[in-house]
């Protein structure tokens, strides 16, 4: 007998096996274990002494994003090495932090909160400070709050922990001549000017202590320096030729000077990415007690693209005498629907004015473009490591081998011009608020009176060692920006609030406005409320998002699992409010001195 099954002939021997082999597939499959752990698989690329993850997102599912569990008992308590060295061996791959950073790892802190532990296991972090680890156990052992321990645990060395896809020191091989390393911006396979250098900013004070960070941080000069030697207009770039770290992708835009995009990753011309890479050059001037081994060639060349930008760009638009347009040396047109992603006039941006002594900038921190292209936080940024570089190095008397003179005439031009030109345009006469600083002028008359989360801000000038932070001008313009009707971008809703900006929408505020609004003030109530909102709302996972829906509870709604930045910033503030607020956050037996790192790692000293 046989079976014809679309018109071909089985035997029914043969169908029996078959429908067999597909029952038993069936069992087999509907048995497996389901994948319900938090701790995702991914394949691991050694680099060096480094790990660099690389996604596996069939891991990743909505449910477990935002599933909840219930807490035990014995899911709560504190790390301890035993605990450290078990989660090692239970690690045979290291995980996506991407992903990783989605879910809740126990141990739970043991306050309200019952924060997770979310540093991945010792063996799959990319790199390690002793004088990091020192702090976080001296600040876990005075501050009050377990939750608050928690999150400094979590925070602090978050940077270290996932974002340096590559370093090389001499301190690990005779071949190499000089440090470089990678520092990604956290989910983002490239490494930003301006975020890098803010990532590092929090280790900086502890580089007295710990060569292997000094290293890894002279490392992140040496390596900015020759970005911006290639590509002085760019923001944001691949790994460097010769690293061994896969490049991730990018789109290619419509820019002049057309730039090499096998290095860069995007190539928005900011005002302030430029400064940063001066902020993490004296940060580590001034915190490794005058170490000048960084200056060499390269870092001159660097530091005279900058003054050739800065030159450039503070040309205006059009001619003084004849009125015609100038030649410009710089446009950026992107095929998109987003208008802060692209300049008008073809590229260009809007004009502005003659002698006005700023500096234009193209985009904003934010990365969104600039309205009025004369950005005062980034004018203000500039101006101040403009000034500590003539302090720092110019005046410096082993000097290199080399005429310093037409750089230190160059620096002393722009100081002066650039301030000169805050204080005529940069500060306006407000109806309500009065004098305040103006977010971006065009030397026209024309301002923006808003702020943003991204720093530099005007919320930050006093921060970055702009201006004082009692000065009238600066507490006008506060009290402005940290309005509803003073700033348009000032975001409030039933569980969150704080600056946000164009970027992600007028529903999302940034937990980094906060932070920052903490180091600004003085006012012991306003900080404990700004770091209860940011205590509030991490989404119960421990860590530092880029922005948080301002009615959503808890924070669940956010954008950026792992963005390395904020949780630099939060570390610095910790530091900051150890510093000078120590009554805020440290038990009584702590709370009347004020923290002193030299004291934590004294130890470290050789």
């Amino acid at each position: 007998m046989a079976i014809y099954i679309s018109d071909k002939r089985i035997r029914p021997g043969r169908l029996v096996l078959l429908i067999l082999g597909v029952l038993f597939g069936l069992y087999i499959v509907k048995n497996l274990p389901s994948n319900t752990s938090s701790h995702v698989s991914s394949e691991v690329t050694d680099i060096g002494d480094f790990v660099q993850f690389t996604k596996d997102k069939s891991q990743l599912t909505e449910e477990l994003k935002h599933s909840e569990s219930d807490i035990e008992t014995k899911d709560v308590g504190d790390i301890t090495e035993e605990f450290l060295k078990k989660m090692d061996r239970k690690t045979h791959k290291c995980p996506d932090y991407v992903e990783y950073s989605q879910f809740k790892h126990p141990p739970f802190s043991n306050g309200k909160y019952k924060y997770p532990y979310m540093r991945p296991a010792p063996k799959c972090r990319t790199f390690r400070s002793e004088a990091v680890e020192q702090v976080i156990n001296d600040l876990k052992e005075k501050v009050e709050s377990s939750d608050l321990a928690r999150l400094i645990e979590n925070c602090l060395p978050n940077t270290l922990d996932t974002t340096i896809l590559w370093h090389i020191s001499s301190l690990d091989s005779k071949q190499v001549q000089e440090p470089h390393s990678f520092v990604v911006t956290g989910d983002i396979h490239a490494e930003w000017l301006r975020d890098a250098a803010r990532q590092l900013s929090v280790y900086q004070p502890f580089i007295k202590y710990d060569k292997r960070l000094k290293e890894l941080i002279k490392g992140a000069i040496n390596t900015q320096a020759f970005y911006i030697i290639n590509s002085p207009y760019c923001n944001a770039f691949h790994p460097p030729p010769g690293s061994g770290v896969k490049r991730g992708s990018t789109a290619v835009d419509q820019v002049f000077p057309r730039p090499d995009w096998r290095q860069v990753f995007e190539c928005k011309y900011e005002l302030d990415s430029l400064a940063s890479f001066l902020t993490l050059t004296n940060e580590y001037y001034e915190h490794s007690g005058g170490d000048l081994s960084f200056l060499n060639d390269r870092w001159l060349k660097a530091y005279e693209k900058v003054l050739i930008v800065l030159k450039r760009e503070s040309q205006p638009s059009f001619d003084k005498d004849s009125g015609q347009a100038l030649n410009f040396y710089y446009s950026f047109q992107r095929q998109t629907q987003i208008g802060s992603e692209t300049l008008p006039l073809g590229g260009v941006g809007n004009p502005v004015n003659y002698n006005t002594g700023l500096v234009r900038s193209a985009f904003r921190p934010s990365d969104d473009a600039c309205i009025l292209q004369f950005f005062i936080p980034a004018n203000s940024h500039m101006l101040t490591e403009l000034k500590k570089v003539r302090q720092n190095f110019l005046a410096m008397e082993n000097k290199p081998d080399r005429d310093m003179l037409p750089l230190i005439s160059h620096t002393d031009t722009f100081i002066e011009n650039i301030s000169e030109g805050i204080e005529k345009y940069g500060i306006v006469e407000h109806p309500v608020w009065g004098k305040v600083y103006a977010y971006e002028v065009d030397g026209y008359g024309g301002s923006i009176h808003m702020d943003d989360a991204n720093i530099p801000s005007l919320l930050s000038l006093p921060d970055m060692g702009f201006v004082d932070v009692n000065d009238e001008v600066y507490q006008n313009t506060r009290k402005m920006i940290l309005s509803k009707v003073g700033n348009p971008y000032y975001l409030t809703g039933t569980q969150f609030e704080g600056i946000g900006g164009p970027h992600i929408g007028i529903h999302n505020a940034w937990p980094m406005s906060l932070l920052v609004r903490i180091r600004t003030t003085d006012d012991d109530t306003e900080i404990l409320k700004s770091l209860q909102l940011i205590m509030d709302n991490t989404a119960e996972l421990g860590l530092m998002h880029e922005s948080v829906h301002v009615n959503s509870k808890t924070g669940k709604d956010f954008t950026r699992s792992w963005f390395a930045w904020c949780n630099s910033e939060f570390g610095k503030t910790i530091l900051y409010l150890a510093k000078h607020k120590p009554h805020l956050i440290f038990k009584k037996e702590f709370s009347n001195k004020a923290y002193d790192v030299t004291n934590a790692l004294a130890s470290l000293v050789d």
